[in-house]
C-alpha cells in the first residue's frame, strides 16, 4: 500500500502500523476530531495538486486509512494522472469526461459531507431521483445548529466551501488551498444549552 503525505505529518505510516479503514475508525471512535482528519486528507491532496502536480482521481472514504495515532492517510490511486497532461476526448459515450483537479475537489466535498454526517454519497447516488437533483445543481440542506454534524465541527465556513465544491461548473470550484482555508475559521463556541442533546 502506498500513501500520500500531508504537511502536518510528512512521514508515512510504518509497515508495522495498524491501519484501520476510515469508516471503521469513525464507527469505533465517534468522538474523533473529524475536522482534523479531513484537514489531514486535504493536506495530502494539496501535496498531490501543488507539489506532485497530480490528480488523485479516487477520493472517497474507502481510500482513507487511519494509523494508531489517529492520523488519516489517503492511499495512492491507480487512477492518478498528471495535471499537466492534455485530456483526451472520450472515445465512447460510456467513458467519463477527463479528470481535473476540480474532479478531486468535487469528490473531496462529498467525502467531507460523509465524514461529518455519516451519510454515504454512494447511497444517495443509488437513488435516481436524488441523482437527477444533484446533476441539476440541487445541493443538500445544511444540517441545523443542534445536529450531530454541527457538533462535530461542520461550521458555516466549511459548509460554504462544500457548496462551492459541488458546483456544476468545474471552474467555479475552489482550489485545494481555498478548501483548506475553510478549516482555519474557528467554529463559534456553543452555549452550554447547545451542547445538550
Amino acid at each position: 500500500m502506498e500513501f500520500t503525505t500531508s504537511s502536518e505529518s510528512r512521514e508515512l505510516p510504518d509497515r508495522d502500523s495498524q491501519l484501520v479503514p476510515l469508516k471503521q475508525y469513525l464507527a469505533e471512535n465517534p468522538d474523533a476530531d473529524r475536522g482534523r482528519i479531513l484537514r489531514q486528507i486535504a493536506d495530502g491532496i494539496e501535496r498531490y495538486h501543488n507539489v506532485d502536480h497530480m490528480i488523485h482521481g479516487a477520493i472517497k472514504m474507502a481510500n482513507v486509512v487511519v494509523d494508531e495515532h489517529g492520523n488519516a492517510h489517503l492511499m495512492k490511486s491507480a487512477a492518478s494522472v498528471p495535471i499537466t497532461s492534455q485530456p483526451s476526448t472520450p472515445a465512447t459515450p460510456e467513458e467519463r469526461l477527463p479528470m481535473t483537479s476540480a474532479t478531486d475537489i468535487y469528490a473531496l466535498g462529498w467525502l467531507t459531507f460523509h465524514v461529518f454526517t455519516d451519510i454515504d454519497p454512494q447511497d444517495l447516488a443509488r437513488n435516481p431521483k436524488i441523482m437527477s437533483m444533484i446533476a441539476s445543481g440541487v445541493k443538500p440542506n445544511r444540517p441545523g445548529l443542534n445536529t450531530l454534524p454541527t457538533k462535530r465541527g461542520l461550521n458555516d465556513s466549511i459548509w460554504a466551501v462544500l457548496l462551492q465544491c459541488w458546483g456544476i461548473s468545474p471552474a467555479a470550484r475552489p482550489s485545494i488551498t481555498a478548501f483548506l482555508r475553510s478549516f482555519d475559521v474557528p467554529a463559534p463556541a456553543l452555549a452550554p444549552k447547545d451542547l445538550q442533546g
